[in-house]
């Protein structure tokens, strides 16, 4: 049997309307299972309610999105270790009853099975048992250390879901793909096998985001004309410091009053940003979108002259940015902070410009001379496109397993 006539299987471990407000888990499932395509023959999304193409499975990214997840008056009654308890067991329950069955991969074998890392989450390795293959567990980061870096407290019982609702999955498994060096770092401390642990960062589809967009619909949908536009995309979450984007452009303004600034996304800190915006008298020069499909996400992208990278200063930095990605692959000049995975992809000055994380003064300076200057924002765009197409694809980053495991690869 040819490689070709073999298949990726992502398996997910929530249904698809999980994760209504974190579309870059969707996106991820979805650009690997398109480069296990490209490279076997056929790729699969798998949940526990949906098998689904790569195609399909991106529309999950923001089908069901909601603005944010608003609790029940019970749950606000309830104390948050509580609340947090009561979650992690109806979890539990979900995900252990959580077994992949019989689906169009047995007629095309699977040559590997990628599974999203979860707490208690084992369906995809025993997949991978039962097919013989590969099992790569793909990991953003440790659930339960990243939850405490959110001020999340599981007094008792959060070192016993390290021990038995992580730890085992990222023991079995043949390859640990992990985002970044810092989480690659966490993975080993949880008990990976150091010679199965590989990074690989987030990544793009550079056919579906690429300098030909056109962002004039966007631009005449938010009255934004030929305005000199500085953006931002994501989750509107404490963590991405979105004051930072704020405050910089307030900067920005005062010296180009004619910028304005395009804040594409949704989420929990969206009414405190709102309020910042009108506290700075920006809200005329200010644009929320609110949610936006992915599939619209490239024109959004297009609009902008500038797209801003940010994070908080003096916190641990373990993300490797998508959106980041896709504003390079659409050639949109970047300015972004020196700091983890952002450092070590971009090079300044040449793909992007990089600026001391949380130095709101040196993010607007670094604005200002790029919009002032269109030839070295092209300049810059298009060596971000280059440094996307070398290095950061979904096949990039599968091509970095199937070496570790010694896996063929079919002609593209």
């Amino acid at each position: 049997m040819s490689d070709r006539s073999r298949s990726l299987v992502a398996v997910m471990p929530r249904p698809r309307t999980a994760w209504p407000s974190a579309a870059g888990l969707w996106v991820t499932a979805a650009g690997w299972a398109a480069a296990g395509e490209r490279c076997f023959g056929r790729g699969w999304v798998v949940t526990p309610d949906a098998t689904a193409s790569p195609e399909e499975a991106v529309g999950f990214a923001t089908a069901h999105y909601t603005s944010a997840t608003r609790s029940s008056p019970r749950d606000r009654l309830m104390p948050p270790v509580v609340r947090t308890a009561v979650k992690d067991t109806l979890q539990y329950r979900s995900i252990h009853r959580f077994a992949v069955g019989a689906g169009p991969w047995d007629s095309t074998p699977p040559a590997l099975v990628w599974q999203h890392h979860e707490i208690c989450h084992r369906a995809g390795i025993d997949l991978a048992q039962r097919a013989g293959c590969p099992a790569v567990v793909f990991v953003h980061a440790p659930q339960v250390w990243e939850a405490r870096q959110w001020g999340v407290r599981r007094p008792g019982w959060g070192s016993l879901l390290e021990r038995f609702g992580e730890s085992p999955a990222l023991r079995r498994a043949d390859a640990v793909a992990c985002v970044s060096e810092e989480v690659a770092t966490l993975v080993v401390d949880l008990g990976a096998d150091p010679g199965t642990v590989v990074v690989t960062p987030m990544a793009v589809d550079p056919e579906r985001f690429h300098p030909r967009v056109s962002g004039k619909p966007v631009r005449d949908r938010y009255a934004l004309g030929e305005a000199p536009v500085v953006g931002w995309c994501g989750n509107f979450r404490r963590f991405h410091g979105l004051e930072q984007a704020v405050e910089g452009f307030a900067l920005v303004h005062r010296r180009q009053p004619d910028a304005r600034l395009l804040l594409v996304g949704d989420g929990p800190e969206r009414r405190r940003i709102e309020a910042l915006v009108q506290q700075l008298g920006l809200g005329e020069a200010t644009r929320f979108t609110g949610g936006v499909p992915h599939v619209e996400m490239a024109a959004h992208l297009a609009a902008m002259d500038v797209a801003w990278v940010l994070a908080q200063p003096g916190e641990a930095f373990h993300y490797s940015p998508h959106k980041m990605r896709e504003y390079l692959a659409c050639a949109v000049p970047v300015v972004a902070p020196s700091i983890g995975d952002v450092a070590r992809v971009m090079h300044d000055g040449l793909d992007a410009v990089l600026y001391p994380p949380g130095d709101v003064g040196a993010l607007a300076e670094a604005t200002l001379e790029l919009l002032a200057d269109p030839d070295r924002r092209g300049r810059i765009g298009s060596a971000g496109r280059e440094l996307m197409l070398r290095e950061g694809t979904w096949d990039a980053q599968l091509a970095k397993v199937t070496t570790l495991l010694g896996i063929p690869r079919g002609a593209t």
